[in-house]
């Protein structure tokens, strides 16, 4: 097998190894989002407003971000500034839940690029041996080195570019049910 993966990373040169390193970079940051950005608590913070037990909720856990959001609201309920206070926590909490996305965009946008970059690279290659005794084996192998730069380029993209679609899906839901929530608390909050 490293036979193998060796003959594919020098047949793919010299974009092999940026391409695997696309693909680790790749890796890496979904395995981040996905495991490391925690989600915010929501659910708990939503059956809280539903039952009027926000106060306990919030003070129960300071450190969460909605917990925070929820204190500011409850500390700054007569603000004339509040609710652009509020949008503004509220933005950041949403963005601190894009850690990671950027960089799946970028390197699923680069990889591709890479791969046809490598394919023209070698068809270059081709068109410079026509003329040559053994023209024939050279142009064949060079169009197979060709593909194989294209192949990997797209081989990264396509898990990138799902996983970017499902965790921005993720984070859209996330944020209409954030609004709803602290749309309805701002409703309510002299009675909170």
């Amino acid at each position: 097998m490293y036979t193998t993966l060796t003959r594919f990373f020098d047949a793919c040169q010299p974009f092999g190894y940026p391409l695997l390193a696309c693909s680790v970079l790749l890796l890496a940051a979904i395995f981040y989002h996905g495991i490391f950005v925690r989600p915010v608590r929501l659910h708990r913070l939503m059956a809280a407003a539903a039952g009027n037990t926000v106060r306990p909720l919030a003070l129960n856990h300071p450190h969460e971000p909605l917990s925070q959001a929820v204190l500011l609201l409850l500390r700054e309920k007569d603000n004339p500034a509040l609710e652009s206070m509020l949008e503004a926590k509220l933005r950041t909490i949403v963005n601190d839940q894009r850690d990671g996305l950027s960089l799946i965009a970028i390197i699923t946008n680069i990889s591709p690029m890479l791969g046809i970059l490598g394919t023209a690279w070698g068809l270059v290659d081709i068109f410079g041996v026509f003329g040559s005794p053994n023209a024939q084996d050279t142009i064949s192998m060079g169009i197979s080195k060709a593909l194989y730069t294209t192949i990997f380029g797209l081989a990264i993209a396509l898990p990138g570019i799902i996983a970017g679609i499902c965790f921005e899906r993720r984070l859209e839901q996330r944020a209409t049910r954030i609004n709803e929530l602290f749309t309805d608390l701002l409703a309510r909050r002299h009675s909170l």
